[in-house]
Formats: structure tokens, sequence, C-alpha cells
């Protein structure tokens, strides 16, 4: 196949895999993203909707669209809850009314303070109620739509955390579908009491109808999730059909004049079983049978149970359970937002436990709480029969001090019997049933293969024995790789873990243990773990470590279906330490291949700095090669030039003062003519004509000035010629005695016509400098770009300037020249790179970048430096340094 083929058919592959990830992506979190997704818009449109309460006018208490006030109100108003809560207003100051909206326009077309009276209709008949209306501040927004915001956003925020943490459980999508509802009914809420979003508000009556279902739901899942066969798969939609049922009440009894609230009585019903349900399912599964609270299933389970049981039957059971209960029967003085601040650290226990499941490893600290709590109250329960009591009695026959004396005594010496007694009762109220054996197989193998780090082998292994084997401590030696010829391998690392503990403990110090073949009951000391048994984890005939095993907490000795069942788990623990070890190994491995890769990544990137630097080093020569060439050239067009100039010049200048010589004398004998001129009055009046009509006395005034000005024009021409001989001749490179004046002034001479027509003003400072031993050609390369870019810099600008200062340094070691202009600055981002190589800011034709490179160069030729300094806006100074 062509490449071209081959790449169009790779772009084309790459080009459908972007679809299908984000299908797949699409399709692993479509709960956690379809609840994010209808649920933010609805969440932000209740908050900013809410917020427009703020500062309003109301009666006091909210309406719904068809003018029942519902069960939400403020901690404070209305003052009389049960007669207003779940009736319908009709009338306002006797004026029947037929919209909440109504009402409302009524009550904020007053002021704040203004007593209304509201005819009310409820079950009992008609009546009337007398109420001020209120201003809605901050504080009733944080006791009213503040709560139900808070429950919708928090609710909104697990639900998602969950959905996106655990998308593949059936736990987790039912969470999503639970917090979903109850976000959709808290912030929906908002609307309820609004007759501009009625749609919304019937959204409100139904995810309230809906969410006990979700409750019942969830507890079908959580904690422990059921499998359902045959007809009984039904069972997990019957809770919804239900809140079918009481939707399509709720709806045709809201909608009727007067509206009937059976069905919003029946949700309120519905809530509190859903929430006894949750919570006495969890009580059930943790009291359930002998059989099952001892396997690995149930170590992670329980834990969960203890955690989330008492949130349920607090928080959701009893405080929310009694508000909706009290708004279903009771007199309906509680608002009902109210139950809805107490679950929601219950709701993020459950979304936790779900999210997080192996992290509840809380079972060792209820256990301890349980023994020191019995301890307690057996050391309190002697101390009031074996010491009050007798105390009591002989009080008479002189004092207790002997009695409180020998109940310490005794205590002390009872104080570890009796605790070892509880702890024993604890342990057998805690795990009171026979090991599964076939589940803990299972459950710590599934496990041990999905793991290659032989830490996690060590933890997994030793939690089994130590929790599900219920044996009182474990540990793992582990042998390594390589051993020497002969020998038997020495042990490299080891961890052990006793009773109760949460983590393993590493210990540095690997002991020499031997397990030999198979398994030996044998007690022994191995640090500080005491180990009645030990197996030795062998993989095709090689030992790869050594199981240590602690003796049961019940006390019974190892029995055959417990042995057969600890070497089932050697040898899944030796397949799974062999497989961490290579996968160690190559770990190493990668380590040493990705530090030589980094080794010869730093190789290779000093190289591309070094080869950069001799890159620039090469433009720059070049730059000065081209300059030089440039300047050569220049110099022997110039020598040229000034050669052809000279000799005519040179001629000129000659002639002119012969000229004026010849002048001279020709006047001097015109005088003496004139003194002895003819006596013949016609002959002198013709002479007199003549020398008036040809101006004779005015060109015998002018021409000897003539003469001058063209002898001065002639002598500027043999100076401009020796300046640009002096600047540009091509130098043979060595070094003499230099004048730096001198040639900072013949560079302004040549720069003279550019800094006359621009106005510029040239201000000079020179001190005593004592002559330089340089290449005077050089220098005055770096005086021509230096001020040529002072004068690019202020031209233009109304009162340019150049200051040019020549001075010793105060150390007398170098001396200093420096170029100051006031022109418009050197910007921050473009000073670093001022002498790179063409590199310039000036437009096309104006620079070529070379001009502070070459004098950069030239100054570093004669070991000196260049230092510029320069404010944006403020002007520029370039300091050169030559040495003395």
């Amino acid at each position: 196949m062509p490449r071209s083929e081959t790449v169009g058919l790779a772009s084309q592959a790459r080009a459908d895999a972007v679809p299908t990830r984000v299908l797949a992506f699409a399709a692993l979190y479509r709960w956690p993203l379809l609840a994010v997704a209808l649920l933010v818009p609805l969440a932000l449109l209740s908050t900013a909707t809410s917020l427009d309460w703020i500062g309003r006018t109301f009666p006091g208490f909210f309406l719904m669209e068809n003018r029942v006030v519902p069960t939400f109100s403020g901690y404070r108003w209305p003052p009389d809850r049960g007669a207003l809560f779940h009736h319908q207003v009709v009338a306002v100051d006797g004026a029947p009314v037929r919209s909440a909206a109504q009402v409302l326009e009524q009550v904020a077309a007053r002021p704040a303070g203004t007593t209304f009276t509201y005819t009310v209709r409820g079950e009992g008949g008609e009546a009337e109620v007398a109420l001020p209306s209120r201003r809605f501040d901050l504080a009733d927004f944080l006791q009213t739509y503040g709560i139900l915001l808070l429950f919708g956003w928090i609710n909104l925020a697990l639900g998602a955390s969950v959905g996106f943490l655990q998308p593949r459980t059936p736990q987790a999508r039912v969470f999503v579908l639970h917090s979903a509802f109850a976000s959709a009914y808290a912030l929906s809420g908002v609307f309820l009491h609004r007759g501009d979003f009625p749609w919304l508000g019937r959204l409100c009556l139904a995810a309230e109808a809906i969410t006990p279902a979700t409750f019942v739901h969830l507890a079908l899942v959580f904690p422990l999730e059921r499998s359902f066969d045959g007809w009984r798969r039904v069972w997990p939609a019957l809770p919804y059909l239900v809140s079918a049922a009481l939707v399509a009440l709720v709806f045709g009894g809201i909608g009727r004049e007067p509206p009937v609230l059976v069905g919003l009585h029946l949700s309120y019903l519905y809530m509190v079983a859903a929430l006894v349900f949750f919570a006495g399912n969890m009580a059930l599964l943790y009291a359930r049978g002998e059989g099952a609270a001892a396997t690995p299933r149930w170590q992670s389970v329980r834990p969960r149970i203890r955690l989330v049981l008492p949130g349920a039957l607090l928080a959701a059971v009893a405080a929310q359970g009694f508000i909706f209960l009290d708004n279903a029967l009771g007199g309906r003085e509680l608002p009902v937002q109210t139950g809805l601040l107490a679950p929601l650290p219950y709701y993020a226990a459950v979304a936790y436990a779900i999210a997080r499941h192996d992290l509840f490893d809380v079972d060792r600290v209820v256990r301890q709480a349980y023994v020191y709590l019995l301890l307690s109250g057996l050391v309190a329960g002697a101390y009031v029969l074996l010491l009050q009591l007798p105390a009591r009695l002989v009080q008479p026959l002189g004092g207790t001090l002997p009695l409180e004396v020998a109940f310490v005594l005794a205590l002390a010496l009872a104080l570890d019997p009796l605790r070892r007694l509880m702890q024993g009762i604890v342990d057998r109220t805690f795990y009171r049933s026979r090991v599964d054996y076939r589940a803990t197989v299972r459950d710590v193998s599934a496990r041990l293969a999905t793991t290659l780090q032989v830490r996690e082998v060590a933890d997994l292994v030793t939690r089994a024995a130590t929790e599900a084997l219920q044996l009182s401590s474990a540990g793992i030696v582990v042998h390594p790789r390589v051993a020497p010829a002969g020998e038997r391998p020495r042990s490299q690392l080891w961890w052990r873990r006793a009773e109760g503990e949460l983590r393993i403990e590493g210990i540095d110090a690997a002991p020499d243990v031997g397990g030999g073949d198979g398994l030996v009951m044998a007690e022994t000391d191995v640090g500080p773990l005491h180990a009645v048994a030990s197996l030795e984890l062998r993989v095709a005939g090689s030992a790869v470590g050594v199981l240590l095993l602690g003796s049961r907490r019940s006390g019974q000795a190892f029995d055959g279906e417990l042995l057969d069942l600890l070497r089932t788990l050697a040898s899944q623990t030796a397949v799974a330490l062999h497989n961490g070890l290579s996968y160690r190994e190559l770990e190493e491995l990668n380590r040493d291949l990705d530090a030589q890769v980094r080794q010869r990544t730093v190789e290779l990137r000093a190289s591309n700095q070094q080869l950069t630097r001799a890159y620039d080093e090469l433009k720059e020569a070049q730059a000065q090669l081209v300059q030089s060439e440039k300047m050569a050239s220049l110099g022997q067009l110039v020598a040229g030039v000034a050669h052809e100039l000279n000799n005519p010049a040179s001629f000129v200048h000659g002639s002119l003062a012969n000229l004026i010589d010849y002048l001279d004398r020709f006047r001097i004998v015109l005088e003496v003519y004139e003194r002895a001129g003819p006596a013949e009055g016609a002959a002198a009046r013709e002479i007199a004509a003549v020398r008036e009509r040809v101006q004779l006395d005015y060109v015998l005034r002018q021409a000897p000035e003539l003469l001058r000005v063209c002898a001065r024009g002639s002598e500027r021409i043999k100076r401009i010629v020796d300046d640009l001989r002096t600047f540009a001749r091509s130098d043979s490179g060595e070094r003499g005695p230099c004048r730096l004046a001198e040639g900072i002034e013949t560079t302004l001479r040549l720069l003279a016509v550019r800094i006359e027509q621009a106005g510029v003003a040239v201000r000079r400072s020179y001190g005593d400098v004592p002559p330089l031993k340089a290449n005077e050609a050089q220098l005055n390369q770096v005086w021509m770009n230096v001020l040529s870019n002072a004068l690019d810099a202020v031209e233009g600008r109304p009162g340019g300037a150049i200051e040019v200062v020549l001075r010793v340094s105060p150390e007398d070691t170098a001396v200093v020249v420096e170029v100051r202009d006031n022109g418009a600055g050197i910007p921050a981002q473009v000073r670093p790179r001022i002498f790179e190589p063409f590199f310039t800011t000036k437009p096309i034709g104006r620079g070529t970048g070379l001009g502070l490179s070459i004098a950069y160069g030239a100054v570093k030729s004669h070991g000196g430096a260049i230092e510029v300094e320069s404010e944006e806006g403020e002007g520029t100074l370039v300091r050169i340094l030559l040495p003395a």
C-alpha cells in the first residue's frame, strides 16, 4: 500500500476513534451527565428567581398557584400556622380573589406593615385571618428559599460525585436517581410559590411524590444489592407505581376548586414510610442471621451500616419523618423546609459509603468502644456493690479507707482479666457465626488477581486472616528473587498485622524465616509477631515467601476445614506475590531505562545548547564578516573617490591661491596706471565710461572675497574627503594610539547634515582622556552605529537632544563614553535582544539589525563592555567602557 494511503487510513482511524471515545464516555457516565444537564439549569434559574424575592412586600405567608398556603414559611411567620397552612385564600379585605398573583399584587401595592384581612377556606369551613404584610429580607430568604437551594445544590453535587466516582455500580446509579429527584423537589419548590412558573411548581409536587420511591429503591441495593428472580423482578418497580398513582392523585386534587389535598398528605405519609423502610432495612441487615456476618462481604458491609444507621434513625426518620408526619396528620405547625436540614449529613454519609466503601473500616473502633463501655459499667457496678454498700454498714465501725484500699488493689488485679472477658464477649457478639470459606476464598482470590503490588498483596492476605478468619495476627515474609547458588533465599521484606489494626506494619529488619515444605504447626516468635503456624509460599517449586499465622481469637485449634482454606489462600498468595515481584522487577527496569533516557536527554540538551551557542557565534561572526567586507568595499570606494577628487581639489585649491596673488598684482598695476593716466580728456572720459559699464570698482572689491570663499569651500571638500578616508580606510587590524574625541568628532561631522535637518541639539562634554591603543577603524564603526541609533530615536521629536560624554572612570581603569538621548526609549520586552544579529525594530529599509551587534563585538574585542539603560518614554543611555 502506498505511504499516502497508509497515512490517510491512520488519520481516518484517529478521526473515527474520537466520536467512539466520546460515545463510550457518554454511555459510561450517562446517569450523572443527564442529572447535571437537567438540574444545573434548574438550579441556576431557582437561585436567580428566589434572590429576586429579596426586598419585596408579601402577605407574610406563601401561596401556591391555586391560592393554597403551603407548609413553607419562616421560623416566626406567619404567627398562626394552623389557621393558614393548607388553607385556600378566597378573599382579601372582603374582595374575592381568583389567583395567587392577584393576592400578591394587592399586598405589594400598599406599604409593608399594612394589615390585611384574609378569608381562608379549609376542611372546617371559612375563617378570617388578619395579618400585617412583611418585607422579605435576607433573613427570610436564608430560612426559606436558602434551605431549599442548599438542599438542592448539595444533593445535586452528591449525586453527580457518586455517579462519576462509581459509574458502574447499581448503588451509585440508584443514588444518582434518588439525588436527582430530591434535588428537583427542593429546587422546583421555589416555583411552587410563584404563579408565573406553574409547570415548575407541578414538577415540585411530582418530585415530592417520586422521592419516597427512590428511597425504597435505594434500600433494595444499599448497603447490599439483592438479586430478584422470576416475578420478584417487578419489586423495584412497585414503589414507582405507587408514586405514579400519588402524582395523579395530587394533580387531580390540586386542580379542583376548592383543592383536595388528600394526595399531598398521602405523599407526606409515603415519605415517612419510605424513610422508616430505609432505616429499618439497614437495621435488619445488620442484625441478620448467624451465617453471614463473618464473611468478607459482611466485614465491609457492616461498618457502612454502622456509619449510616445512626444518621438514618436520628436525622431521616426522627427529624425529617416527624416533620412530614406533622404536615400530613398533625397541626401543621412546622415548616416543611426545616426537615431538609437534618438529613444532609446522612445523605453525605450514604454517598461516601457508596463511593468509598473500602475506607469504612471502623469495626475495630466500634468494638473497642463496646468493650470499654461494658468494662466501665462493670467497674461502676462493682464499685457500688462491693464498696458503697459495705461502707454504709461498716461506717459506724471506723470509716471506709481500708475498704477503698482493698477495692483498688482488687481492681488492679482483676482489670486485665475483666478486659479479656469483655473482649471475648464482644468478639463472640460481633463474630458469632462460622466462617464462610467459599465466600472468603472467592473474595480474596478475586482481589489478589487484580493487584500487582507486593504491599497490597500483604494487606489483602493479612486483612482476610485477621478479620475474615478471626486470627489474632498474621504476617508475610517475602524472599528475594535471586539467591546465591546452593543457598536458601534470605528474607527481604515482611509485613505484619495484629487483630483490629487498620494498616499493615512494615518491618525494615526482615527476619530469616523458612516455612519448610507445606504447613508447619509450631509456635515461634518472629519479631513482635507470635506465630503458631507457618506456610511456605511456593510457585513452580520455588519459594517466594512465608505466611505466618497467629492463634485463633476464639482460642480453638486449627481444624481441617480452616487448614484447607489456608492452603488455598497460600497458593493464591504465592501466585500474587510472584506476579508482584515480577512487576517490581519490571518497574525497576523501567526506572533504569527512564534514568538512562533522562541522562541521554540531558546530554542531548547540553549538545543542543552548545550547537545553539555555536550557531549564534557563527551568525555573529557572519554579520561581522559581512560588515567588514562592506566596510572594506566602502573603504576601497572611498579611497578611489578621494584619490580622484583629491587631485582636482588640490589643483583648484592651489590655483585659487595663485589667482588671488595674481589679482592683487593686477590691482596694484591698475592703481599705478590710474595715477599716471593720460592727460587727454577724451581718452580719460572713454576709460571712465568703460570702467563704469563693467563695474570695475565692484569687481575689484568682490573678486578677492569670492576667491577666499572658493578657497574655504575647497578646504572643506578636502577635509570631508580626509574624514571619509580616516573613517573607512582599509586597516591591517593593528592597533595604535587613538584619540577618541577626534574619532567622535569625525563621526559627528559625517552626520552633520542629518543632525542639522532633524534640528537635534548635540551637547559635548569631553574630559581629559589619554590616547588609547586601539583599532581606530573599529571604534569609528562603534561611534557611527551608536550615534546613528540615538539620532534615529530623537529624529522627528520636538526638543530632541543628544549628549556625548567622554571621561575616565573613577577607578582610572577605563575610559567611559556615554551617549544619551531623550527619545522614545527601548521597550522592556525588546531590551534583551538588542545585541542579537539581524534583530531590528526599524522599518524595512531603515536598518539591518547589524549595527549594535558589530559594535558589541568591536568593544568586546578591545576587552571592553557596553551597557544600556533605558526606560520606555524616558530615553536611552548607552555606556561604552574601554580599558585605559
